[in-house]
C-alpha cells in the first residue's frame, strides 16, 4: 500500500473543484483552508485499489475518489458500490460511508462526512455482483479542525520528482497489466555465446563422380526436403578426346582379331596337353590370355556404342553408361548448383543437404563457469527476434577439456532435438545453461524487464498513477522468471504489459489537459 500528500494553496481553489479527483503532477482538489489532499493504493487478491481523500477534519464534509480494477484482466469494475469503513482504535463499532454505483467504468464516488477525531483503522469495501472485496488500509487520523490538520501536512513525503505518470484512464484504455515482485527460488544458470550447427554426419554434398553433362526430369529446389536414396539427377559422363568413330572401329576388330588368336592359342594348348606334350601352366597363360581379350573386345564396343548413341540423340548416352546422383541423407537442400544439360567437372559441388530435425549446438562457456557448466541439468536458448527462449533437451553433450586460443573459452557441443525447425543451422543466440545450484531470491517475470544500453530495468507502480524506473541486477533467469540482485523487493509491482507505453509517458513533457471526472 503507497500513500502520499501535498498541500495546495487556498488561490487554486477556484480552478480546481472537490468534484475532481487528482492525478500525479496535477493540482489536486483543495479545501477552501488549503488541506493537503492524499491518495492511497492497495492491492488484493482481486482488484487494486486507488482513492484520493482530502485530509479529514471532524465534522466537515469529504470525497472520497475511488478507482477499482479488477486484477484477472485489468480492466475498470463497471458495477458494485464502494463504502469506507472506519473502525476506532480504541474500540467501538465502525461509521460506514457508503457511495453510489460508479459514475462510469472504475470510477466510484463516496461522499460524506467522516466520523469524531481521532485515529481509525480504515478500510474500502466493495459490494459488486461475484467480487465482493475488502481492502485493510491500515489507520488514519480524523483531526478534530484544520489548523491540526494544515500542521500534519508538514511531516508528509515529498512526490518524487522523477515518477511518471500514467492515468487509470490510460491503463484501463491500453493493454496494461502488473505482477508482484516474489522471493522464490530459482535455478542457477550460465550464459553464454553459442552457435547452430549441423550434426556430425548430419551434412553431405554430392558431387560430380565423372566429367559428363547433368541430366534430370526436374531439379529440387533449395528448401526441399529429401529422403536417404532420393534420385536427383544423372551425368551422362564425357567423351575422351580425339575418339574418332574409325579410331574407335579400329580398336573393336584389333580386340576381335586378339580374342580369336587368344581362343586359338588355348585350343592348342589344351590338345598338346592332353598328349602330354606341354605343362599344364601353358594351358593356364592360354585362358587368362582368352579372358583379357574378351574384355577388351567389350570396352572397345561400349565405346563405339556410346558414341554412336551421343551422336544419335544429340548427347544422350544408353541406359547403363551413366551416373545415378542419390542424397546419401536426409534433410533439407542448402544449396543447389545444378544446371539441366550444363557439363561439369569431376568433384564438382551440385548439391548440398542438410540435417535440420537434429542438430548441434556449440555453446562457448568462459572459463570462470565451466565447473558449472560441465552440470547441466537444463537448456534453452535465446536467439534475436524471438520473444520467449527455445527449450531444449541437451543429448550426448562433447567436451574438448581444451580451452580455445582464440575466444578463451571452453567449447561444449551438444546434440538437440528441433522441432517444428525452429533453429536455424548458422544461427547465433545466448545458451542458457541450468545447474544443479539454486538460489533464493526477488524474482520478477522475465516480460518486466526491459533493456537500455544493455543495462536490464522494470517500471515499478509506485501509486496508483505514477511509476518510477528502476535499473535492476540480474543473478539467474530460470524459464519466464528472472531472479534480481537489487533494484526491486518483494512486495513492489512491476509493469509486466504496456512497459512501452510507460515509457512513453515517461518522454512526455505534460499532463493531459482533463483530469479524473467523478
Amino acid at each position: 500500500m503507497t500513500m502520499r500528500g501535498r498541500l495546495i494553496g487556498a488561490a487554486l481553489l477556484t480552478a480546481v473543484g472537490l468534484t475532481g479527483c487528482t492525478r500525479p503532477g496535477a493540482p489536486a482538489p483543495v479545501a477552501e483552508s488549503g488541506l493537503a489532499t492524499l491518495d492511497v493504493t492497495h492491492w488484493t487478491g482481486k482488484t487494486e485499489l486507488f482513492m484520493e481523500y482530502p485530509t479529514l477534519v471532524a465534522g466537515r464534509s469529504a470525497l472520497f475518489a475511488v478507482h477499482l480494477t479488477r486484477l484477472a484482466d485489468f480492466t475498470p469494475l463497471t458495477e458494485g458500490r464502494a463504502a469506507v469503513e472506519f473502525t476506532p482504535e480504541a474500540g467501538g463499532p465502525p461509521k460506514v460511508l457508503t457511495g453510489p454505483p460508479p459514475s462510469r467504468p472504475g470510477a466510484f464516488r463516496v461522499e460524506d462526512v467522516p466520523p469524531a477525531a481521532g485515529r481509525y483503522r480504515w478500510a474500502l469495501v466493495l459490494d459488486a455482483p461475484g467480487l465482493p472485496d475488502r481492502h485493510d488500509l491500515g489507520t488514519v487520523t480524523v483531526f478534530p479542525d484544520e489548523a491540526a490538520a494544515r500542521s500534519s501536512a508538514d511531516g508528509q513525503p515529498a512526490d518524487d520528482p522523477a515518477a511518471i505518470a500514467y492515468l487509470k484512464e490510460q491503463q484501463w484504455t491500453n493493454a496494461f497489466a502488473t505482477a508482484p515482485v516474489e522471493e522464490a527460488e530459482v535455478r542457477s544458470s550460465v550464459r553464454a555465446p553459442a552457435t547452430v550447427h549441423p550434426l556430425p554426419g548430419g551434412e553431405a554434398i554430392v558431387s560430380a563422380p565423372a566429367a559428363g553433362r547433368l541430366m534430370a526430369d526436374t531439379l529440387p529446389s533449395i528448401g526441399d526436403r529429401v529422403r536417404a536414396g532420393q534420385v536427383f539427377a544423372w551425368l551422362e559422363p564425357r567423351l575422351s578426346a580425339g575418339a574418332d568413330r574409325a579410331t574407335l572401329a579400329a580398336e573393336v576388330a584389333e580386340a576381335q582379331a586378339a580374342l580369336e588368336a587368344a581362343r586359338v592359342e588355348q585350343g592348342r594348348a589344351e590338345r598338346l596337353l592332353a598328349e602330354r606334350a606341354v605343362p599344364a601352366r601353358r594351358v593356364e597363360d592360354a585362358r587368362r590370355a582368352t579372358t583379357v581379350a574378351e574384355t577388351r573386345l567389350g570396352a572397345a564396343g561400349a565405346r563405339l556404342g556410346q558414341r554412336d548413341e551421343t551422336l544419335r540423340t544429340g548427347g544422350g548416352v544408353a541406359a547403363g553408361n551413366r551416373f545415378t546422383l542419390v542424397a546419401p541423407i536426409a534433410g533439407r537442400l542448402a544449396d543447389v548448383t545444378a544446371t539441366l544439360g550444363a557439363a561439369y567437372d569431376e568433384g564438382t559441388p551440385l548439391f548440398r543437404i542438410v540435417r535440420t530435425d537434429r542438430v548441434e549446438l556449440e555453446v562457448q562457456v568462459p572459463a570462470a563457469d565451466v565447473a558449472a557448466a560441465r552440470q547441466v541439468t537444463g537448456l534453452e536458448l535465446e536467439i534475436p527476434g524471438m520473444a520467449r527462449p527455445v527449450v531444449l533437451a541437451p543429448h550426448h553433450i562433447h567436451d574438448a577439456g581444451v580451452i580455445d586460443a582464440t575466444s578463451r573459452a571452453l567449447p561444449l557441443q551438444m546434440e538437440v532435438e528441433n522441432p517444428g525447425e525452429r533453429l536455424l543451422v548458422g544461427q547465433i543466440g545466448t545458451a542458457v545453461l541450468y545447474t544443479r545450484g539454486r538460489t533464493r531470491v526477488p524474482v520478477v517475470p522475465g516480460e518486466a524487464v526491459l533493456m537500455e544500453a544493455g543495462r536490464p530495468y522494470v517500471f515499478v507502480q509506485a501509486g496508483g498513477e505514477r511509476f518510477v524506473r528502476r535499473f535492476i541486477e540480474i543473478t539467474s533467469r530460470d524459464g519466464d522468471r528472472v531472479g534480481v540482485r537489487s533494484g526491486v523487493a518483494p512486495g513492489e509491482r512491476v509493469v509486466t504489459r504496456g512497459a512501452y507505453e510507460v515509457q512513453l509517458a515517461s518522454a512526455a513533457k505534460g499532463l493531459p489537459a482533463e483530469g479524473h471526472v467523478h
